[in-house]
Order: C-alpha cells, then sequence, then structure tokens
C-alpha cells in the first residue's frame, strides 16, 4: 500500500480523508447514507478515466484543456449515433477521442505548438462541432439497456465504479511496469536528456495525448449512458477538475511526477468536497471559491517542497543555492 501512495499521493489520501471526516461529522445525517455514498462513487467514476488521461499527459510534460470537450464530443456522437447501433455509436466515440488526442500530440510535437495553446485551441474547435452536431440542443438516447453502463449496479457498487476501477488497475501497470511507463516519466523529468538516451519522445508523447483523448471519450460514453442524453453543457468545467485532481494526486505542471491511484484519490477528494458542500447548502460561488483555493494551496506546496529539496541538494553539494 504504501508503495503505492508515493509521488505526493500521500497529499491526496490526507485530503481525502479530511474531506471525508469533516462531512461525516458536520453532515452526517445526509453525507453518510448509503444513497448518498452510491451517489459519490458513481460521481466520481465518470470523471475519473478524463482525470487518469490528464495525469498521463501531465506526467509526460503536457497539459490537455481540451478533455472536457472532447467528453462532450463523446456523448454526444454516442447519443446520435444510436440508431446505427449502440456498439457502433461507442466505438466512433472512442475513435473520436483518439483522433483528437492523435491531433493534440501531432501540434505538440510536429508543429512545436505550446500544449496549453494547442489544446485550448483544439477544445474551441470541438466546441464548435459540438454546437453544430447538436444544433445547440439537447439529444436523447432509443436504447435504454445502455443506460445500465453508466446508471447500473451489480449489488451496491455502481457499474461505472467497477470499470473505473479496471481502467485505475491496467494503467497503473501500464505507467509502474512497462517501458513505455517509464519513458513518460523520464520525458516530463526531462525531455533532451530523454532524447538523449535514445527515447522516441515525440511517438510516445503523442501516444500520451491519444490516450487522454480516449480516456476522456470514456467518460463521455459513461455520461452519456447515466444521462441516456446529450447537452453542449457537459464537460465545461472538466478540464479544470481533472487538471486539480490530478494535481492534488501528485502530477506536476512541470511533468515527470504523478501517479494513477494519486489522481483517482484526487478526484474522490473532489468528489466528496462537492457533495458534501451541495448537502450543506454552500452557494455554488462559494464552492468554486473552495476548489481554486485547495489548488492553489496544493501548487504552493508543491513549489514549496521542491525549492526545498534543491536547497537540500545544493547544500550536500557544497553549492551556495
Amino acid at each position: 500500500m504504501k508503495r503505492l501512495l508515493v509521488g505526493g499521493s500521500q497529499t491526496a489520501a490526507v485530503i481525502a480523508i479530511v474531506v471525508f471526516l469533516t462531512f461525516a461529522i458536520s453532515a452526517n445525517e445526509y453525507f453518510l447514507t448509503v444513497g448518498n455514498l452510491e451517489n459519490i462513487a458513481r460521481q466520481i467514476s465518470l470523471d475519473a478515466p478524463l482525470v487518469f488521461g490528464q495525469a498521463i499527459v501531465l506526467i509526460a510534460g503536457g497539459i490537455d484543456i481540451s478533455v472536457g470537450s472532447t467528453m462532450a464530443m463523446a456523448a454526444a456522437l454516442t447519443i446520435g449515433l444510436e440508431p446505427y447501433g449502440t456498439l457502433m455509436a461507442v466505438a466512433l466515440a472512442l475513435a473520436f477521442g483518439a483522433a483528437v488526442g492523435a491531433f493534440n500530440g501531432f501540434l505538440v510535437t510536429k508543429g512545436g505548438i505550446v500544449p496549453f495553446v494547442a489544446t485550448l485551441g483544439t477544445m474551441s474547435v470541438i466546441r464548435g462541432l459540438l454546437l453544430t452536431y447538436t444544433k445547440q440542443q439537447p439529444i436523447s438516447g432509443i436504447d435504454d439497456a445502455f443506460t445500465w453502463w453508466g446508471g447500473g449496479s451489480v449489488g451496491v457498487v455502481p457499474v461505472p465504479l467497477i470499470i473505473t476501477l479496471i481502467l485505475l488497475v491496467v494503467l497503473a501497470v501500464f505507467l509502474g511496469r512497462t517501458r513505455f511507463g517509464r519513458n513518460l516519466y523520464a520525458i516530463g523529468g526531462n525531455r533532451e536528456a530523454a532524447y538523449i538516451a535514445g527515447i522516441a519522445v515525440g511517438r510516445c508523447q503523442v501516444l500520451a495525448y491519444v490516450l487522454s483523448g480516449t480516456l476522456a471519450a470514456v467518460s463521455g460514453v459513461l455520461l452519456a449512458s447515466r444521462l441516456n442524453s446529450a447537452t453542449v453543457q457537459l464537460g465545461n468545467d472538466s478540464a479544470l477538475l481533472s487538471i486539480s485532481a490530478a494535481l492534488i494526486g501528485g502530477a506536476s505542471l512541470l511533468g515527470g511526477r504523478g501517479r494513477i491511484v494519486g489522481a483517482f484519490l484526487g478526484v474522490l477528494a473532489l468528489g466528496m468536497l462537492t457533495n458534501g458542500m451541495n448537502l450543506l447548502g454552500v452557494d455554488t460561488y462559494y464552492q468554486i471559491a473552495v476548489r481554486a483555493l485547495i489548488l492553489i494551496a496544493v501548487v504552493a506546496i508543491d513549489a514549496f517542497s521542491k525549492k526545498v529539496a534543491r536547497r537540500r541538494l545544493a547544500a550536500a553539494a557544497g553549492v551556495n543555492p
């Protein structure tokens, strides 16, 4: 367990525990009910795949602002293409996410565009496609059986949570046990050194963005299944959510750090925080402020810890910091 909670994941675990205990005490009449805990599990499971993808890109030294739009468009494609068969609709939605990721990777690696700018542009393009595809109107699904994947349960365990936990295990092994995963950490830590070491930097970064786009589409498919509909409002705050959860989970804006387990704990902490504040009737504007303050605090702590580490390294080497 200790091995899993590394790379900043301890911070996410502490925050999750503090949030849980806070609302277990202040809103225990509602927060600790089976129905509410199931609701939290289902909600974070819809967001978690998207957060996993963001964490992978951050580890590789990039950032993906387009994940929310990709998720929303994937949801719209899933619902809109259901007349051609649900399986076909889901496959095309996932393919769309992978294509968006490949496009982002191409812009960053071949186009030499800063990741933030490249993915911000992609986000705007996809939003335009979404508005055109939906004609700015909600669209509804026709396959009631499809709703089981987002709204169903196995016993008391929501189906999306089962899917998310499977993804968590697969991606954790992928990042921690495979050559490609190690390459992503090396690229995020020092891109030039990774290139000199013979790592195919561009190819690895493109694949990281492909994973991000595909996982954002997974969230879109699950969300479409849960709602049995899609609207243009979906995913408006998902980019900020995914970045916040990944950073809380130990990822860094400078790259080279992070764990999938930490990303899951980050989205869990934010999910419980939002749920608890809703139960206490906290105004939406204050909720946004609280989440922003937590993000600022986490980034500040990360920057401070790196500064301390550099000073200790310099002192050990006998260099004046």
